[in-house]
């Protein structure tokens, strides 16, 4: 995978995470740092115009409410130049077995024939929950990737642990 044609697009929300409790930087922007520092591969924020609580409850009600509505939330900044772009390493949570809305709107943002996406999700008991033929299903065009599940519990314990994992997963995507 080429650097120059590549980015890794994550959402990560910071506060209350189940599982984990509060932290100033979210698992999925932790896995997305890694990956930029074991390949330079530049990194892209997805950021909603209106951010999620910090209140784990709250924020479940917020994003219940985005996913049974198919909601598509603004986002805050202007999505990337996709001219050269052929592969994005997609960083997100895993929130009730589907990407965060926000995701989508990004996604739905970007898409263009043939990119392919590499989904890299972190969760503490659903695993990438068949996101890989979800996204298949919603992005006909897009070439799916194989991706990875890592426990945001080993992301903000054991980043040792959590970076063997993302560089096994780096090199079998090549």
């Amino acid at each position: 995978m080429d650097k120059a044609n590549t980015i890794i697009a994550y959402f990560s929300r910071s506060g209350e995470n189940f599982k984990v409790g509060n932290v100033d930087k979210g698992s999925a922007e932790k896995i997305a740092e890694i990956i930029n520092r074991l390949t330079g591969i530049p990194e892209y924020q997805i950021v909603p115009e209106k951010a999620y609580p910090a209140d784990l409850s709250e924020c479940n009600k917020v994003a219940r409410e985005e996913q049974q509505s198919n909601a598509r939330p603004a986002l805050r900044s202007a999505l990337p130049d996709m001219n050269n772009i052929e592969n994005i390493i997609l960083v997100y949570p895993n929130w009730w077995s589907d990407l965060p809305m926000v995701v989508y709107t990004f996604l739905d943002g970007i898409m263009k024939e043939g990119l392919n996406i590499y989904p890299v999700c972190t969760h503490e008991d659903s695993g990438l929950a068949m996101m890989e033929r979800k996204l298949s299903q919603v992005y006909k065009t897009a070439v799916i990737g194989k991706g990875i599940a890592i426990s945001g519990s080993v992301v903000q314990s054991d980043e040792p642990k959590a970076e063997e994992a993302i560089s096994k997963y780096l090199e079998s995507i090549r």
